[in-house]
């Protein structure tokens, strides 16, 4: 990896506001959560804690994926990316080191809401605000990364944000979608759409088993889920760079 790319990644980041903006949001949402639950009668803590943790997630998300797929596209439309090749610098070393860079910010960004969930009810930290940290972080990399791939690949940067959304709902639905699944279906005509589905499910991660907000109350629950869904996360990894990497090799500039 290139330190100068990834400094450079860093620099847009900071020049883009992105660490700032999202910093704001966190502080906006904590605090939003502290009024709402003032107005519970019992666990105002608890209700704080569990609505922020939600709130917290999605705007990860959203801004690392918005931030990401229009540094990509602006990179591409003006030519940066070619300035960069053109230098003695590999595609090879500049899809990781980029892939590097964003999954360094997506981590700031989960260790951030870890400390923005602590501030809010110290008293409940324990095992569980770790492990929800360390989900969260896992989950905005396999997104990040998601969206660097698809702003490389689509040349329009609205289409992007919408493709990497949807890889994140249909995530974060596979859980309903698998037990649907389970519960059978009696029409012999859904079979083939019965086993497209078991194939996506094979190769999509379980974010929905990440960040559950019931471990900031009760504390985690099976390790091993958050294990194998973490393995699954590694591998979703691995195929979203190569998939960039390859249309990288393959694009003549």
């Amino acid at each position: 990896m290139s330190i100068s790319l990834i400094t450079h990644v860093w620099k847009a980041a900071l020049r883009d506001k992105l660490v700032l903006t999202l910093l704001a949001l966190i502080g906006l949402s904590v605090s939003m959560s502290i009024f709402i639950a003032s107005s519970a009668l019992i666990e105002k803590d608890q209700f704080a804690a569990v609505f922020s943790a939600g709130s917290l997630r999605i705007l990860g998300v959203l801004g690392l994926t918005v931030f990401t797929v229009f540094f990509i596209r602006r990179s591409v439309d003006a030519k940066d990316i070619e300035f960069i090749l053109s230098c003695p610098v590999g595609r090879v070393e500049f899809v990781f080191s980029y892939a590097f860079a964003l999954s360094c910010i997506a981590c700031v960004i989960a260790l951030a809401n870890g400390i923005a969930l602590y501030a809010i009810s110290p008293h409940l930290f324990g095992l569980g605000h770790v492990i929800w940290t360390i989900s969260v972080a896992l989950e905005y990399i396999i997104m990040i990364n998601m969206a660097f791939f698809f702003g490389l690949m689509l040349s329009s940067a609205a289409m992007a944000v919408l493709s990497v959304l949807g890889f994140y709902v249909l995530t974060r639905m596979m859980g309903q979608i698998l037990g649907i699944i389970d519960a059978g279906f009696e029409a012999s005509y859904l079979k083939g759409l019965q086993i497209i589905l078991e194939l996506i499910s094979v190769i999509t991660p379980r974010l929905d088993l990440l960040g559950q907000t019931g471990w900031l109350i009760y504390g985690t629950g099976d390790l091993a889920n958050l294990v194998w869904v973490g393995a699954q996360v590694v591998v979703a990894l691995c195929l979203v760079l190569c998939a960039a990497l390859f249309d990288l090799l393959k694009r003549q500039f």
